[in-house]
């Protein structure tokens, strides 16, 4: 069994060199003097027995005799070396000289893109270069250094990604601090700190288990990290805290934008928009609003905005907020609507958010079925780029002809029909039970309401079923493929199936039969669900992703040269999966991410759709820095820099200062 060995006290200097040029330029003089001073005084003698006093001061002042031994050189001496010493600044470092392991968890996420760091950078960039300071000082050596210890490095945002393994490299280490990239995600530890237990765990590169103390780790953050409150330290592990960044950093940022097409103008939306305020002191600022780049409105007066406040119950501090509306504005579709506050602050990630303008039109649709007048009107009202009719045998035949006829749609919608073939497509499907997939018929149900409502699903979005009665239904069993959105308790009422390049929206019963068709409900139904069949059965281009959010959707049949292109600048190629689907991410700035390609089957042109990334001002928006690191069991207090070292020059010359004293008290008491 490895005992870990005790600390050891280890100093390292900042300035040696100037410590040395100190001590040769004074120590060899201070001793010439002793060898060539005479001091003679005239004395009377009573006898000739204190000649021999006289004779060796007369031998003293020749050179390269024997040095006396003299309490006064060694008091000079001794505080010249300590002045000598405080110029070489020597830093002790307190334990850590003896630790095996040392594993360095650097926080990445938004809050430390806040430009309050040393000369005027980030908080990221100055807990890089003490980290690094750090790591230098390990494995600098010094006084009674013991063995250097092994460094791991982490940065942790949303999710923690390991740099470097535990390595006696420090070229490997410090080369893996400075290939830290910025991010304006959320703040969690807790997957770090796992990873530096499992890592710590492990004896070396032989894979060897190890029975080791636990690594020592040195978190290079803010403290406002979002998932303390879950972590506990196991038995002998320590953490240090290097706090990063300014106690009193006020804030304001965009804590929330949503838009609405406003029904009786489908060219025109209303812009919802929430403000968030982290300062002490009320404040007012004025909010732009841009499309697509371009100013378009601002608020006729700045916008006011209350103090942050503590919370009676909880001690949390809240933050001010305050709302305001666009009324509206001219929005084509698709477009990104930015909204941005003119405050100037430290962090600017959050002074905007973005939300893409809703798609509702430029979709192609095929309605096979008995076409409906009311189905027929509600696509109809939603401006769709095409819009075809077939009967079931026209469609079936088309199918039979090209099985790929399907992916010419961004959407068929069933009604209360069944094709022959449903390998591949998008598909709204009311009333009969689709054939050749997991969901299986068994029977039929009457008087049916809703129990269970996903209200949280893209398809359930504005949608209310309070009212829905259905007098008969195809009760059925949905597979392991299948997601149930809305259920009652004779069986599914809404569900949805996705299965390689197929994905199929199923109601099981006929709307015509109720009074559902009457209600807003039914035609906000329709639209969500053309919108989300449309992007491939994943969230909607209108949504806002967080950053760490992966984006995906489908592009139209025969699109070509796909690249996704973002608001930093930045481009790359973009593949595709099965059926035109594409993932892209995790997106970790916020900003836009634009997926643009040529051709396919909605146009001939160019085209593009947008994604929105927005920095969460609630919980990264919030910049004066934690004084403590506050865990489930206990509290672990914030550090300066080089926590782990003390300088102790200041001592040095106070006790300089008292050996001088001393001296000249023995002086006079000689004279």
């Amino acid at each position: 069994m490895m005992v870990a060995p005790p600390p050891i006290i280890a100093v390292d200097w900042i300035a040696p060199v100037a410590g040395a040029v100190i001590a040769a330029s004074t120590i060899p003089p201070l001793l010439a003097l002793y060898f060539l001073r005479l001091r003679r005084s005239r004395r009377v003698v009573a006898a000739t027995m204190h000649w021999r006093r006289a004779a060796e001061d007369v031998r003293a002042n020749a050179p390269f005799q024997r040095l006396r031994l003299s309490l006064l050189l060694l008091l000079q001496l001794l505080a010249l070396g300590l002045v000598a010493l405080a110029i070489a600044q020597p830093q002790v470092d307190l334990g850590l000289a003896g630790a095996e392991k040392i594993a360095l968890l650097i926080d990445r996420s938004g809050s430390m893109g806040a430009m309050d760091g040393a000369e005027a950078t980030t908080r990221l960039d100055d807990a890089k270069r003490q980290a690094i300071d750090r790591i230098r000082a390990l494995h600098g050596g010094g006084l009674f250094a013991g063995p250097a210890p092994s460094i791991m490095v982490i940065a942790f945002a949303s999710e923690a990604i390991v740099l470097c393994p535990f390595t006696d490299s420090s070229a490997q280490a410090i080369a893996a601090i400075e290939s830290i990239e910025a991010t304006d995600e959320l703040s969690a530890i807790g997957g770090g700190v796992e990873l530096a237990r499992s890592f710590a765990a492990i004896g070396g590169e032989d894979g060897a288990a190890s029975t080791s103390v636990p690594a020592v780790l040195e978190v290079y953050s803010d403290g406002r990290i979002g998932d303390l409150a879950g972590l506990s330290l196991r038995d002998g592990e320590r953490v240090i805290f290097h706090r990063i960044g300014g106690e009193d950093s006020p804030n304001v940022g965009i804590g929330a934008v949503a838009v609405t097409r406003l029904p009786e103008s489908p060219g025109e939306v209303r812009v919802f928009v929430r403000v968030v305020s982290w300062r002490t002191s009320p404040t007012k600022t004025d909010l732009e609003l841009r499309v697509d780049g371009r100013l378009v409105a601002v608020t006729p007066s700045p916008v006011d905005l209350g103090a942050a406040t503590q919370d009676a119950d909880t001690g949390a501090l809240l933050p001010g907020q305050t709302q305001a509306v666009f009324p509206g504005v001219q929005v084509p579709a698709g477009a990104v609507v930015e909204v941005r506050v003119t405050a100037d602050d430290l962090l600017a990630a959050d002074n905007a958010a973005r939300v893409v303008a809703p798609r509702l039109g430029g979709l192609k649709i095929a309605l096979v079925g008995r076409g409906s007048f009311v189905l027929r009107s509600v696509i109809q009202g939603m401006s769709p780029a095409s819009f075809e009719t077939f009967t079931p045998e026209a469609w079936n035949a088309r199918v039979a002809k090209d099985p790929l006829a399907p992916d010419a749609f961004d959407v068929v919608v069933l009604e209360q029909v069944t094709v022959q073939s449903m390998a591949r497509g998008r598909y709204l499907m009311f009333g009969s039970a689709p054939v050749g997939t997991s969901i299986v018929p068994f029977g039929t149900k009457e008087q049916v309401v809703p129990r269970s409502i996903r209200s949280e699903h893209p398809l359930m979005q504005y949608v209310n079923l309070d009212d829905l009665f259905v007098a008969s239904m195809t009760a059925v069993a949905p597979g392991s493929d299948s997601d149930v959105v809305v259920e009652a308790s004779e069986g599914p009422m809404i569900l949805t199936l996705s299965r390689g390049p197929l994905t199929l929206v199923y109601v099981p019963f006929d709307p015509i039969d109720t009074e559902w068709p009457f209600q807003r409900s039914f035609v906000n139904f329709t639209a969500n669900a053309l919108a989300w069949l449309a992007a491939g059965g994943l969230p909607a281009a209108d949504e806002p992703l967080r950053p760490g959010d992966v984006a995906a959707g489908r592009l139209p049949a025969g699109a070509q040269s796909p690249r996704a292109q973002f608001s930093s600048g930045t481009t790359a190629p973009l593949s595709l999966l099965e059926g035109g689907r594409f993932t892209l991410g995790p997106l970790r700035r916020a900003g836009t991410a634009t997926i643009a390609w040529q051709g396919g089957s909605q146009t001939g042109l160019s085209t593009s759709i947008a994604y929105a990334v927005n920095m969460d001002c609630q919980a990264e928006g919030r910049l004066d820095t934690a004084l403590e690191l506050q865990l489930a069991t206990n509290s672990v207090a914030a550090q300066p820099s080089r926590a782990a070292s003390q300088s102790v020059w200041q001592w040095l010359l106070l006790a300089a200062a008292l050996v001088l004293l001393l001296e000249w008290w023995v002086w006079l008491r000689r004279t």
